[in-house]
């Protein structure tokens, strides 16, 4: 995908083509995770991406990974306000939020965004953030205690070190 839009930046693909190949690998990671079935009583992770946030494939093969390792994912999609997001964790009990965080770096409302997703949170669901632009905005993500992950590998240890919690 990053070299899609590599292509698409320098005008050797179309808009079109960035859509045609998403929409593929959204469906295919898609049915992937819904073929998988926790067991009743595992933790239950939400996964999104913040508002303004558009690039979700990351969050869709974080919650495809998840739901292969047991958990129970609730996945809402991208560009969600914080209050939704919320709103989802509380009502299934989540133990963790995921957010994808990819393009842009430079999005001035996306940490009071963070702030408030934090604060609506119960102090017992963990935060939990990755996306190739998650560097961007490292310093609102400590200061709300959130786990930031490079990787996938990364996202499934932190997941797995949150089961035993």
């Amino acid at each position: 995908m990053q070299r899609i839009g590599e292509l698409w930046q320098v005008g050797e693909l179309r808009p079109v083509h960035e859509h045609l190949a998403t929409s593929v690998i959204r469906s295919f990671v898609g049915s992937l995770r819904t073929s998988y079935h926790a067991a009743s009583g595992a933790p239950h992770l939400v996964v999104s991406t913040p508002a303004r946030q558009l690039h979700e494939l990351g969050a869709v093969i974080a919650a495809a990974a998840a739901a292969l390792d047991g958990w129970q994912v609730t996945y809402l999609g991208g560009d969600l306000p914080a209050e939704e997001i919320a709103a989802a964790a509380v009502q299934k009990g989540a133990k963790a939020v995921a957010l994808g965080i990819v393009y842009p770096p430079d999005d001035a409302l996306l940490p009071e965004e963070i702030r408030l997703l934090r604060r609506q949170l119960p102090r017992t669901t963990e935060l939990i953030v990755g996306g190739r632009a998650t560097e961007a905005y490292a310093a609102v993500l400590d200061e709300v205690s959130a786990r930031r992950v490079e990787s996938l590998r990364e996202l499934r240890e932190e997941l797995d070190l949150l089961r035993t919690f």
